[in-house]
């Protein structure tokens, strides 16, 4: 299996200043671990190209867009509090998003097997015509639409495991049956979003699936849900690309949240995600960083997704993780989530 990392040094160029936890060096750790497997045959370095106005408007709203690129100009704005628009950011958000259109677009020429888009911004609480959270536009998005319109897919399924949920995302897909959203989240925590009864509208109901998961929930609850209902759904729903939301805040350690996941918690669903994609869509599975902002969480979290796309071994824990414990509480909620949902999935009835 081939591997593409998609990567600039041009992500390192912008700052939200001191203190800010979306910062350069969360890049520049994962590139260092990352480095040593761009001599294997295994693993690709990607160059990105910058998103076009035109793939940004097959999301987001012209007016939105229109602002981001006007506040950029100065750089003395903020979306909200937290996501400020420093002087120049909007080129940088096109290069990320034009990192996610490279690995779809890559996976989608079969120029490699799969791909990684080591990208910031991030992107999933950008909806159509919002921000926040640290995101501009949305990258996942932005890459799906691509696909579509270029190279004909028609059916996606995103896996989103980052430790907050990605409202963005699910307010661009929340009434689209041909987009399967699906998220664990810690909740409660930022954006408050993401409950159990959240299951999609219109033609979409059923194909939102929200997972929220208690605070102190480990790896072992994670792989857990994503077992017993994403498997289930995602075989059913038979995507033309499965694309994950990568974040890595619910790593033990990071600073932003209070899950207790492992590095090889990422591994183990690198290989399920993996394995699905070759069962179900030629082994087509595109990966978006979002999140994580521990620099052994996210550093090593990501080596752990790629080498688990590529089929390597070479987990790293740099610290011992708390005990990978299923939770009652876990097991329970997801028992919940199968009556709501076998409705929809024929798969989940029984279970």
């Amino acid at each position: 299996m081939r591997v593409g990392v998609v990567f600039s040094e041009r992500y390192l160029e912008y700052d939200l200043g001191f203190g800010h936890p979306e910062r350069p060096q969360r890049l520049r750790s994962a590139l260092r671990v990352l480095e040593p497997y761009f001599d294997r045959p295994e693993v690709v370095l990607l160059e990105p190209f910058m998103a076009s106005e035109e793939d940004l408007l097959r999301v987001h709203a012209s007016s939105y867009v229109k602002m981001i690129r006007g506040m950029s100009v100065h750089g003395t704005a903020y979306l909200t509090a937290d996501t400020p628009v420093p002087k120049g950011v909007y080129e940088i958000a096109r290069l990320s998003a034009g990192g996610a259109i490279k690995a779809g677009d890559a996976v989608a020429k079969g120029e490699v097997d799969r791909a990684f888009a080591l990208i910031r911004p991030p992107g999933h609480h950008a909806g159509r015509d919002y921000g926040g959270g640290f995101c501009y536009f949305n990258n996942i998005a932005i890459m799906i639409e691509y696909l579509r319109s270029v190279h004909g897919f028609k059916r996606f399924a995103i896996l989103d495991w980052d430790v907050h949920h990605g409202n963005g995302t699910q307010d661009i897909y929340y009434e689209d049956p041909t987009v399967l959203y699906f998220s664990t989240h810690q909740y409660p925590l930022y954006p408050g979003t993401g409950m159990l009864d959240e299951i999609g509208r219109g033609e979409g109901e059923g194909y939102n699936v929200d997972v929220p998961l208690p605070p102190g929930s480990t790896g072992a609850d994670f792989l857990y849900v994503v077992n017993q209902l994403f498997a289930p759904i995602v075989r059913e729903f038979r995507p033309d690309a499965i694309c994950v939301s990568a974040g890595y805040d619910a790593y033990f350690r990071d600073p932003l949240a209070s899950l207790r996941f492992a590095i090889r918690t990422y591994a183990e669903a690198g290989r399920l995600v993996a394995s699905l994609a070759d069962e179900l869509c030629g082994g087509r599975v595109v990966v978006v960083l979002e999140g994580g902002y521990d620099l052994d969480g996210v550093s090593k979290g990501v080596l752990a997704t790629v080498l688990a796309l590529a089929g390597l071994d070479g987990v790293e824990e740099p610290y011992r993780p708390p005990e990978q414990k299923l939770s009652d509480v876990v097991v329970e909620r997801v028992s919940r989530l199968k009556k709501i949902l076998s409705k929809y999935w024929g798969g989940l009835a029984g279970g």
